[in-house]
């Protein structure tokens, strides 16, 4: 035989070797809600440290406009900006549907993309999604992937241990159909530090929590059988910066007599304006908050917005400038109606006592206090490689391209390639 021939058949056996590892892998898919790369810095976190040594990682996983939970979450497992999976904000108003959209991760709201795990399915590989948004669709009562949780209100929502426990047994259980993408969605440090702060106590115990489900998933991928091999990839919806004076939003539209209703949360909201009403009006009215925020009309966003121009982002759409944070009408707890607040109270004011948030999110992505953790480890996964930064879109096709399959349709991001110690053959199974 030549020396030509057996190139080409070594080059031969070494491919098939990669599908067939490609087509054993598994991919255990997390996201943390809310975890800031400052959150990481301020405390010890050993699991993750030995990713940075064994694995490809990044301070900067910048998300989507805006950069709230439900729209990242979107683009997190679809690869999709705003204006092709239509979820536009963690709360908006759908005026072909006449009902809002309200935190509830009902995958019927999108417009467009796949979920990994509705794409891997579409593939022949079962995948499992717990406590996701997306894994329901909730009006046809379908689940998008094999293995789900049940959809419940938030509050009835399975724990973090219950997720954490659930997601172990997949990798490691031997029925020929398993899952081969475990998707786990854990509350991580959000809460607190909007609560308490970013760097906190009560938020990075929050964070130590999150680095020992992060070790726990490890010991669980190092006690595989040694046929069989899977990666994990992590990353957040967003990051978290320090605010202080409230935008009344409700305020600002009764004192000014505006006839609009509105939505949004945090660093970005939309008025919605009731037929008759003059935009140039409300947008004279809206220019003397501009020290709080900046209003753009719908098709004149700024380009690092991707919304589309849906009825869903509502006539105006108000971005405020950190420290100022947002607090629609729409969003206020009734006792804060009760209590006057949308009537009565100043239009902009610094809560001191009353409760108000330490932290916040929801601005431009290119704030970089917005941006979020990325991690990757195990199978196929570069080695001590700090990834500058890289795009919440980008993590769709590259959990997908890991798993040897074609991403979704349509998809907006691409693979991040840094992350990778080898190509994996697209298309295997």
């Amino acid at each position: 035989m030549t020396v030509g021939r057996l190139l080409v058949l070594a080059a031969a056996i070494v491919l098939s070797l990669g599908v067939a590892r490609a087509a054993e892998r598994t991919v255990v898919l997390v996201m943390f809600d809310g975890f800031a790369p400052a959150m990481a810095e301020a405390t010890k976190t050993p699991h993750l440290d030995v990713i940075k040594r064994e694995g490809a990682w990044s301070r900067h996983l910048v998300p989507v406009y805006p950069t709230m939970s439900l729209p990242n979450h979107t683009s997190f497992v679809t690869g999709c900006w705003p204006a092709n999976h239509g979820i536009v904000q963690n709360k908006f108003f759908d005026p072909d549907r006449g009902v809002p959209y309200d935190e509830n991760g009902d995958a019927g709201w999108m417009t467009g993309c796949e979920p990994a795990w509705a794409a891997a399915e579409r593939q022949g590989v079962p995948a499992a999604a717990l406590n996701f948004a997306n894994r329901w669709d909730v009006k046809k009562k379908v689940a998008l992937a094999s293995v789900v949780n049940p959809y419940v209100p938030w509050e009835q929502a399975q724990t973090d241990d219950e997720v954490l426990v659930k997601g172990l047994d997949l990798l490691k259980s031997t029925d020929a159909k398993r899952p081969r993408l475990i998707a786990l969605y854990f509350r991580g440090p959000d809460h607190e530090a909007h609560v308490h702060g970013v760097t906190a106590p009560q938020t990075l115990a929050e964070v130590r929590k999150a680095d020992a489900i992060v070790g726990k998933l490890m010991a669980g991928i190092k006690a595989l059988p040694a046929d069989r091999e899977a990666t994990l990839v992590i990353g957040t919806d967003h990051g978290m910066i320090a605010v202080d004076p409230v935008v009344n939003l409700g305020r600002i539209i009764n004192r000014h007599w505006i006839y609009a209703h509105d939505a949004g949360d945090g660093g970005s909201a939309y008025l919605y304006l009731d037929k008759g009403e003059s935009i140039e009006r409300v947008e004279k009215a809206l220019a003397q908050y501009s020290q709080a925020f900046t209003v753009y009309r719908t098709g004149q966003h700024p380009p690092y917005s991707r919304l589309g121009n849906s009825s869903r982002v509502g006539d105006l759409m108000l971005v405020a400038k950190p420290p100022y944070y947002i607090a629609p009408a729409s969003s206020l707890p009734w006792y804060a109606h009760l209590m006057g607040m949308t009537w009565f109270w100043s239009d902009i004011f610094v809560p001191g006592d009353l409760g108000g948030l330490k932290a916040s999110h929801g601005y431009d992505p290119s704030v970089p206090e917005m941006h979020g953790v990325f991690y990757a480890w195990g199978a196929g996964v570069a080695q001590a490689k700090e990834i500058p930064q890289l795009d919440i879109i980008d993590v769709h096709p590259t959990v997908m391209h890991l798993l040897g399959l074609e991403p979704g349709k349509p998809v907006d991001g691409k693979v991040v390639t840094e992350a990778l110690a080898v190509q994996v053959p697209l298309g295997s199974k």
